[in-house]
This record gives C-alpha cells, sequence and structure tokens, in this order.
C-alpha cells in the first residue's frame, strides 16, 4: 500500500519528496473549552478525532500530473468538497486507518514549464494537504 490512499486511489510514493510526509494523527477536538479564573483549562472533548497528512511532491511530467489528478478526481464523493475516504498510516497507534478526508482548498499547481502553445510540460515541487472531516 502507498503512504496514502485516496478512495481507491495510491498516491504514488516514487512521487513525494523523501522525508517530507508529515502526519498530525487523531486531533481532539473539544467543545465549549474554557480557562477559569486560576489558569485551569476545562477540556471537554467529542469523541470524533481528525488527522491531518501533509507532504510535497517532486516536480514531474504533466503526464505524471495529471495522473495524480485524475487518480483523484474519480474517487471524489462529492466535487464541491473534494472529499473521499482515504487510508494511511496513523502512527499514533502503529496501525491503518480509514478516514473521511478532503483535499483543502490550498492546493496550488506549481508550473514550471510549458511550451510554445501554452501547455504545461512540467511542474515543479508542490505541497499537499488533506484534512479529515
Amino acid at each position: 500500500m502507498a503512504q496514502f490512499k485516496f478512495g481507491s486511489y495510491d498516491f504514488p510514493d516514487n512521487l513525494i519528496k523523501d522525508g517530507d510526509v508529515n502526519v498530525a494523527p487523531n486531533q481532539r477536538q473539544t467543545l465549549d473549552s474554557y480557562t477559569d479564573m486560576l489558569g485551569e483549562t476545562h477540556m471537554f472533548p467529542v469523541p470524533h478525532t481528525k488527522t491531518q497528512i501533509e507532504f510535497t511532491t517532486l516536480p514531474m511530467s504533466a503526464a505524471k500530473m495529471r495522473g495524480i489528478m485524475s487518480g483523484i478526481t474519480s474517487n471524489y464523493i462529492d466535487e464541491k468538497k473534494r472529499d473521499s475516504n482515504c487510508t494511511y498510516y496513523d502512527d499514533e497507534y502503529g496501525i491503518t486507518k480509514t478516514g473521511h478526508f478532503y483535499l483543502d482548498q490550498s492546493l496550488k499547481f506549481n508550473r514550471k514549464r510549458v511550451d510554445k502553445s501554452g501547455n504545461v510540460t512540467k511542474y515543479g515541487e508542490m505541497y499537499w494537504l488533506f484534512i479529515e472531516l
């Protein structure tokens, strides 16, 4: 299995920059937390946690980028949300998990080269962020 699977699409490990996968697993969420007059924080955790996965991809050809984007877009549950059920390794518990994630709206395509017709031929490094719903 790839380090990250978006729906049924294995994100290609060979296109991920070595040493640049960051996982923030099981981020706890609270409801109506507060700090009292003595400085003690009172937290009221909710059962659902959120995981965040981020990485940078290496420079690649336009064909490879089209393959990635085709794999991602064909697995959208809701195109407006850019979401899918994703599989990843949870470093906190040492197990593989599946969660409902979305591709963050901060996605930017780093166009490195274009041909005379204006068609992209190469992409530079790109930052990807997936956040659990």
